[in-house]
């Protein structure tokens, strides 16, 4: 991890694709700059976040992200991407679609605050932090390290790849037909007349909490996590992953698209 530029207010630091994402994270709330807090504790290194634009509480990878250092895996060359160019979407960047295989990440520029503006809005952050008139970036890291370990399980015990499913973003229409019918949908907006729908909740609310297949099954207290509870084969959970999809497509009319990569 090294600084590349510094102003008054930024600082632009290079970090290897091979760092801890989370290192890097807590690196950047210990020297005082802001941008990476609402990420905490997401398993992972550094290249990955450039690939599959990681976000959590209302954050992404992209809002940060300077430029991408690759390797062309065809040339053997270096190209550097800018943010632009890296076509970044939600959980998606060109590294996941049009250019998949072809690039090896080997470093992320990231431009962080000297002066963070805090943002606390999105789930329960605002009011895990409710005590704190003005928390600090490490009080941010505390808050978000202590939710996302009560309802995500350590991958280092209980094997697990993260939020399996992506959040749903629907239009406003087809939103408020489902309202009717449930009226405590949770949802975030997500742009001119779209909504963002939390897939747990969709998952949950079709009965999987708890439920397996084979040796694969729906974590207990985060229906977005499936984990291996008893030996499973990776039938196991794209069987249990696929019987998921077509209930919530079926209750819904959503269709839920894997945040997962899956390797041949």
């Amino acid at each position: 991890i090294g600084v590349v530029s510094e102003t008054a207010d930024e600082v632009v630091v290079k970090a290897g694709a091979g760092i801890v994402w989370d290192d890097l994270v807590a690196y950047s709330v210990e020297m005082g700059w802001g941008g990476l807090e609402n990420l905490s504790n997401i398993p992972g290194e550094v290249g990955a976040s450039a690939v599959q634009n990681i976000g959590a509480y209302g954050r992404e990878a992209k809002d940060t992200i300077e430029q991408v250092e690759c390797i062309d895996v065809e040339s053997l060359c270096m190209r550097i991407f800018d943010n632009a160019q890296c076509m970044y979407g939600y959980r998606s960047s060109i590294f996941k679609k049009e250019m998949k295989g072809r690039f090896i990440v080997t470093a992320v520029f990231f431009r962080l605050q000297k002066k963070p503006i805090l943002h606390l809005e999105y789930g329960n952050l605002s009011t895990v932090l409710s005590s704190l008139k003005e928390p600090s970036l490490q009080d941010v890291r505390n808050a978000v390290i202590k939710i996302r370990s009560e309802k995500l399980p350590d991958p280092d015990f209980v094997g697990n790849a993260g939020s399996f499913f992506m959040n749903p973003i629907i239009p406003v229409g087809q939103y408020e037909k489902i309202k009717a019918d449930y009226p405590d949908i949770p949802s975030y907006p997500a742009g001119l007349g779209q909504i963002k729908v939390p897939a747990a909740w969709l998952i949950d609310r079709c009965g999987w909490k708890g439920k397996a297949e084979g040796g694969a099954a729906v974590y207990e207290k985060q229906c977005l996590v499936l984990i291996n509870q008893n030996h499973a084969k990776a039938q196991d959970v794209l069987s249990l992953a696929e019987k998921i999809t077509i209930s919530v497509e079926n209750r819904f009319g959503i269709t839920i698209h894997p945040e997962v990569n899956f390797i041949d």
